[in-house]
């Protein structure tokens, strides 16, 4: 090409110095238009020559694949294919002169268009009339071959191309599937962190409404301190709110029962000795004049009662009795049996009386006081005044009253009731409470106190509001008759437990939120787990997939890339991103690999197949020349 543009150029420059010599000779004739010279004629020649040499490949291909099928109409020309953007492999004639104007060389003059046509045509007529020969003599298996060996090298460098594409997708999509892995496993131990983290807060939120509940369950256990009878004492290894035992309040109800009952005696005997000591004046007075108290019917009727018989200490009592009167004239010593009659009668028995039957000493307190009244007015009126302090005492004549103080021996030894027997039964009913108020003169201060010690001691074992409430319903009727007391037990104690209850409800309310937090958290983490490995592992069959696509992609047959890519590679491809949840290749990179191809499967396609070997064989008609140039546009070295 480079010999053929130096002798058209040689030419061009010899025609230029023909019309520049002609010129300087004498003026064109203006109206004549100039004939072309001879030079400019030979240089169109050429040109033509050239150009026809060049495009001959293009031009046979354009008609073999084109022009021929269009003839005979099994073709369009709307209906020509193109082929990396182009209608022929190789350029045609008009291809080849835009290259030779854009590398510097001149078109012919005007008016030479013939013989650049006739320059353009000997190409033709030659590979025509030579074709045979040229064919045989450089041999159609040489020119067989070389088609081939053009085509193999661009399907396999297409094919390359497509390998290499699929390569960089791999590259790209093992990136996204190791980014992906990456992910879920940050995701996770995120969320591990966090429900690590709130794990931990509800521990501790446990533990701290638990100690809350346990402290609030102490302190309304504490709270029966603030009754009445209730210290802090020692017990167990600790210290707790210790009310008084029922056997405690008894002995506390006793001992006030008997100081009562002396401190009474010693006021009654107190305000009766001015009339008794004149009751004393008027009975010695009758004693000097040998004037004594009839006492014979008292003594007739307890023989008769000791010779009907009974116990041993029964006897012993009346015998004692008997004999006490017997041998008593003295006015003042019959006095003295007639205040122990008295006492017996009204439950107060002194040694020597103890077996002595209550009615019975009822009696006899009566009939000796009614002897002694006869004897002497002045003692009528000590008995009268005696009568009225005497009152106050008359309660331990009842049951109730004597269960406080009775004993069960004649000695005064031993009690007929345990204290704690007594405190439970002054408290059993309102009528015994009663009973014990009367017991002590009336004295509510000393009821009450007694009350509050054995209220508090039952407290102790109702812990909680439900018990103290129960508590409050079983005793409603003798709290009633001490309405302060009921008081107490409502505002100290059942309101603290009350308070208490709700602190520790509310605490275990919160303990088990808690647990069941925990609970919730441990199988989100269980799942959560799971889910990463069920992650995890369509990631690794992710990437299997992706790779096998790659694989199929890289390995596709040049006459089956199109059909391994669409049934293949991408439903591969697809699969892979669904196991491992993101996208792989953009839809940009998928039509990028489908277009690579698409490119292959058109250099494997028979018809671009025949468009270049169409070309090629032209240009053997050609000669070596003619090859060379071929072998150029192919991108081939011109010397292989």
């Amino acid at each position: 090409m480079a010999d053929d543009r130096s002798e058209l150029q040689e030419l061009r420059r010899i025609d230029e110095l023909e019309r520049k010599a002609a010129g300087s000779k004498s003026a064109p004739a203006p109206a004549a238009k100039p004939s072309p010279t001879a030079g400019e004629q030979a240089y169109a020649g050429a040109y033509g020559l050239g150009t026809g040499i060049l495009a001959t490949p293009g031009e046979l291909e354009s008609f073999a694949t084109h022009t021929v099928p269009e003839f005979v109409g099994l073709s369009k020309p709307s209906q020509r294919g193109t082929f990396m953007g182009r209608e022929t492999l190789f350029p045609t004639a008009e291809e080849v002169k835009k290259g030779a104007t854009a590398l510097g060389i001149p078109e012919p003059a005007k008016g030479t268009k013939t013989a650049e046509t006739i320059g353009e045509f000997v190409p033709a007529i030659y590979a025509g009339g030579k074709g045979l020969y040229q064919l045989g003599k450089f041999g159609y298996g040489k020119a067989a071959d070389l088609a081939s060996t053009l085509l193999g090298k661009k399907t396999a460098a297409q094919a390359e191309q497509v390998s290499k594409a699929a390569r960089g997708a791999e590259e790209t999509g093992g990136k996204a599937l190791t980014a992906a892995e990456k992910e879920q496993e940050r995701l996770l131990a995120q969320q591990q962190t966090k429900l690590a983290s709130e794990q931990e807060a509800a521990k501790t939120r446990q533990a701290t409404a638990e100690t809350a509940g346990a402290k609030a369950e102490a302190a309304g256990g504490r709270s029966l301190r603030e009754l009445t009878g209730v210290r802090t004492l020692p017990e167990a290894g600790g210290f707790k709110p210790i009310p008084q035992t029922p056997t405690q309040v008894g002995s506390f109800i006793r001992e006030q029962a008997e100081n009562f009952v002396k401190s009474i005696k010693s006021q009654r005997d107190a305000a009766a000795k001015q009339s008794f000591a004149n009751a004393k004046n008027e009975a010695a007075l009758k004693q000097s004049l040998g004037q004594f108290v009839d006492t014979k019917p008292l003594i007739n009727e307890i023989d008769q009662l000791i010779a009907k018989g009974g116990s041993t200490d029964y006897i012993r009592s009346i015998s004692q009795l008997r004999n006490d009167i017997a041998a008593t004239k003295d006015f003042e010593g019959l006095e003295v049996i007639r205040r122990r009659l008295g006492d017996a009668a009204f439950g107060l028995p002194e040694e020597g009386y103890k077996a002595i039957g209550q009615g019975f000493a009822k009696e006899m307190y009566k009939n000796l006081a009614g002897q002694m009244r006869s004897y002497s007015s002045d003692f009528a009126k000590y008995l009268d005044d005696y009568k009225k302090l005497s009152k106050t005492i008359e309660a331990h004549g009842t049951k109730v009253g004597k269960g406080l103080t009775e004993t069960q021996d004649a000695a005064g030894k031993y009690y007929a009731k345990t204290a704690e027997q007594v405190a439970n039964d002054i408290f059993s009913s309102p009528e015994k409470y009663k009973t014990f108020v009367d017991a002590v003169g009336g004295n509510k201060q000393i009821a009450e106190a007694a009350a509050r010690r054995y209220f508090a001691g039952l407290a102790e074992n109702a812990r909680t509001p439900k018990a103290v409430e129960d508590l409050l319903r079983k005793n409603r009727a003798v709290l009633d008759e001490m309405p302060a007391i009921r008081k107490e037990i409502t505002d100290r104690y059942l309101g603290s437990l009350r308070q208490a209850e709700k602190r520790t409800a509310e605490a275990g309310r919160i303990a088990e939120e808690s647990k069941d937090i925990q609970k919730t958290l441990t199988k989100q983490t269980d799942e959560l787990d799971k889910q990463l490995a069920g992650k995890l592992k369509g990631i690794s069959e992710g990437k299997k997939l992706f790779s096998d696509s790659v694989e199929a992609l890289a390995s596709a047959k040049p006459n089956a890339a199109i059909k391994t890519f669409e049934e293949t590679v991408l439903p591969k491809i697809r699969a892979a991103e669904e196991k491992a949840g993101t996208k792989l290749l953009s839809e940009q990179q998928i039509q990028a690999l489908r277009q690579q191809v698409q490119e292959l499967e058109k250099i494997s396609d028979k018809t671009t197949r025949t468009r270049v070997i169409t070309g090629v064989l032209g240009g053997y008609l050609l000669g070596e020349a003619g090859v060379s140039k071929i072998k150029q546009l192919a991108g081939m070295p011109s010397g292989e």
